[in-house]
């Protein structure tokens, strides 16, 4: 894959809006020669229509003081500008970047003016996608770019961090090179007759082949974590009307965001924020009560809260300690689907007007379900509530050393197949099937690595990649 020779771009790479510097990169063949038509350096006698001329005026990797210029010689704004000659940049090219104010009027201006000289507007994601053509990144770190900018906690954030240096890709280019070489053992045995095959050579490839595929089992527990601290631990506040779940809500957010009154049915909608919980993000959302009967509106409000319900990681099933558990939260309860009650947590509520609810009583309704009795009013209980959540979250760890993988979608969809081809090939070496049949599945895995990796993967397929990125990056 090439780039045209002369093909230079250029974006605003800061957030768009008011701000105090707003970035404009250019990258490309022309980067210098561009930035230095419209740049004179402050203090300088250079006529302002001239700009920079000579490369002896330009140190590498400084940040030179000055104005960019239009074509008549006038002022635009003050700016600090850097050139950094390739192919130690991020591109692997020359790039060129331009600090200047950041309101839309000024980086817009400047942003034409090298449209008008011959750039080109980048694409999205183009800038990282020069950088996995040019081989300065595989495309695990590029997409790790993509993840780090969407980081919304400390611990996503390092672990997007590390895909981007290159940890994960050392850790798929590993299990491709034992699958290589398996490979090459298995065709060096395929030439002989099935009984001829020594049964201690048969074990040998079983123990190899199944050590692989719990290495990617691994990987697959490890990114499931991942998706947690990218996208937020899907946590549904769900029972009956008048619990607490709005108010239980607001409390976690700290702020007023859900109406909170004591008639029945306040809450229409499906209310959907995001709270950082010692580290851990959740998507936080507060559901209708589910109940028999409610009007029209309040019925379409139940439906949303059941479908969030059906989609949840986590569910906070809670009940009214003063009043004690009635026929609607068990029906509401045994309403649930048989995979979500497994993600419940039960949470009883309004512990300063009372506790009429037993642990042994919730033992036997709820089976397999742990209680934990809070007041929202007074804050008691709260700690141990947000201990609770983190608990199951890093319940997913397998070792204290291991840290989760931010995986995109299309990542964890290929994961899945090489973990599916993996076993495969076990259940062929346990049918005692010819070697060259288990070949094919190893193959199959081994060529998801290499498409993981960006080595063997669809031009198209690649453009809709980096499509997800921002232009700038």
């Amino acid at each position: 894959m090439s780039l045209p020779e002369h093909d230079t771009i250029v974006a605003v790479s800061t957030p768009p809006g008011q701000g105090g510097i707003g970035i404009i990169r250019l990258s490309g063949s022309r980067s210098f020669e561009l930035a230095r038509r419209v740049f004179v350096r402050g203090g300088k006698k250079t006529k302002p229509s001239r700009g920079l001329q000579k490369d002896e005026d330009l140190q590498p990797r400084r940040l030179y003081y000055g104005y960019i210029v239009d074509l008549e010689g006038k002022e635009i704004d003050e700016v600090l500008v850097s050139f950094m000659p390739a192919p130690h940049t991020y591109t692997r090219e020359d790039v060129v970047e331009i600090n200047a104010h950041g309101g839309p009027v000024p980086l817009a201006k400047i942003l034409k003016l090298l449209l008008q000289l011959g750039a080109r507007l980048a694409e999205a994601g183009e800038f990282t996608k020069r950088a996995f053509i040019h081989g300065r990144i595989d495309l695990v770190q590029a997409e790790s770019v993509l993840s780090l900018v969407n980081a919304r906690s400390e611990r996503g954030l390092y672990s997007s961090l590390q895909g981007l240096k290159g940890s994960l890709s050392r850790e798929m280019e590993k299990m491709a090179g034992e699958i290589f070489r398996l490979r090459a053992l298995i065709e060096a045995q395929a030439d002989f007759p099935l009984e001829d095959v020594a049964g201690e050579d048969y074990q040998e490839i079983w123990k190899r082949v199944e050590k692989i595929k719990d290495q990617a089992v691994l990987l697959q527990r490890r990114s499931a974590q991942g998706r947690i601290l990218q996208e937020g631990l899907k946590t549904v506040i769900a029972g009956k009307p008048n619990v607490g779940k709005s108010s239980l809500y607001n409390y976690l957010l700290n702020e007023d965001r859900a109406i909170v009154t004591p008639v029945p049915g306040t809450t229409r909608d499906l209310l959907t924020d995001y709270v950082n919980l010692k580290g851990i993000p959740l998507c936080l959302m507060d559901t209708a009560g589910l109940r028999a009967g409610g009007d029209a509106v309040e019925k379409i409000g139940m439906d949303y809260a059941r479908r969030a319900i059906a989609d949840a990681d986590l569910i906070l099933f809670m009940l009214d300690l003063s009043s004690g558990i009635d026929r609607e939260d068990l029906w509401i309860y045994s309403s649930l689907p048989e995979v979500s009650r497994q993600k419940v947590l039960i949470l009883g509520n309004k512990l300063d007007l009372g506790d009429k609810v037993a642990p042994a009583e919730v033992k036997k309704l709820f089976p397999g379900n742990k209680l934990i009795k809070i007041s929202v009013v007074t804050g008691e209980g709260m700690e141990t509530l947000e201990e609770e959540i983190v608990k199951i979250v890093n319940a997913g760890e397998v070792g204290g050393g291991e840290s989760a993988l931010v995986l995109s979608a299309r990542q964890a969809g290929l994961l899945e197949e090489i973990v599916g081809s993996l076993e495969d090939a076990l259940e062929a070496l346990a049918a005692g099937l010819p070697l060259d049949l288990v070949a094919v599945d190893l193959e199959n895995a081994y060529s998801k690595l290499q498409n993981l990796l960006g080595k063997e993967i669809p031009a198209d397929l690649l453009e809709e990649i980096f499509r997800n990125f921002c232009i700038g990056k």
